[in-house]
């Protein structure tokens, strides 16, 4: 779980500094299964309407951190079909309809980056294909030069060790020539895929909001406000 830093005193010899003003503590982020959980300080924690909205997003984007949590979340849960995001704010409760809106705009969001995989799972497979159709021919070429090498490695006893070298290296560039779409196609596009069923999973998904407002400051009983050792209203000499 990552904790969210907490502000505190000014460290000892640097009086009067504090920490900036705009700056956003990091979330609070733990997962269980079927539920992936988000403590956040405030909506404005959770969407980015700071950072204008890049194609193909029309509205406030998630804020980068937490939509990696929930992406890698959803991903590692793969025995889940649907997962539940609880998003905990430590503010006052919001309107309904405050609610509301971030749900739609949380859920465009995972939408919207879903249809950008299935774009990169479609560019990737013909990439893929594009690589394997140009390989092919030299590895046919480089085949049979290995199989007439092979050949006569196995019919003599006596082989040149110029001849082994030979077949070695052009198996090593029918290896080569296939490796690269066997990857695109395999490897990659398994990521992708599982990336893809992510971020479909998180723009179907529930969101519920819960709240831990932050408890009110004690008022000095006195009605007196006091700044270190020494009152306000009064001075010493």
């Amino acid at each position: 779980m990552v904790s969210a830093p907490t502000s505190g005193t000014p460290a000892s010899g640097s009086p009067g500094l504090s920490p900036p003003l705009g700056s956003e503590p990091s979330p609070s982020l733990r997962q269980k299964p079927g539920t992936i959980e988000v403590h956040l300080p405030s909506l404005n924690a959770l969407l980015d309407r700071a950072t204008p909205p890049s194609h193909p997003h029309t509205g406030p984007m998630v804020e980068r951190s937490v939509a990696r949590f929930l992406l890698d979340c959803a991903r590692e849960q793969l025995g889940q079909p649907e997962v539940e995001v609880v998003v905990t704010l430590d503010e006052a409760p919001l309107p309904p309809s405050v609610e509301a809106d971030a749900r739609s705009q949380m859920r465009r969001y995972f939408a919207n980056e879903a249809e950008l995989a299935s774009l990169d799972l479609r560019v990737n497979r013909s990439e893929g294909f594009g690589s394997l159709r140009y390989s092919i021919p030299f590895v046919v070429v480089a085949l049979l030069v290995a199989g007439l090498f092979y050949a006569q490695l196995g019919g003599t006893t006596g082989a040149s060790y110029l001849e082994a070298l030979t077949y070695l290296v052009f198996i090593t560039i029918v290896w080569v020539m296939l490796w690269d779409p066997l990857e695109v196609l395999l490897f990659d596009s398994y990521m992708i895929r599982r990336r893809l069923h992510a971020l479909q999973k998180l723009a179907r998904a529930p969101v519920t909001f819960t709240y831990r407002p932050a408890p009110s400051r004690p008022s000095d009983p006195t009605g007196n406000s006091r700044v270190g050792d020494g009152s306000l209203g009064g001075r010493t000499t």
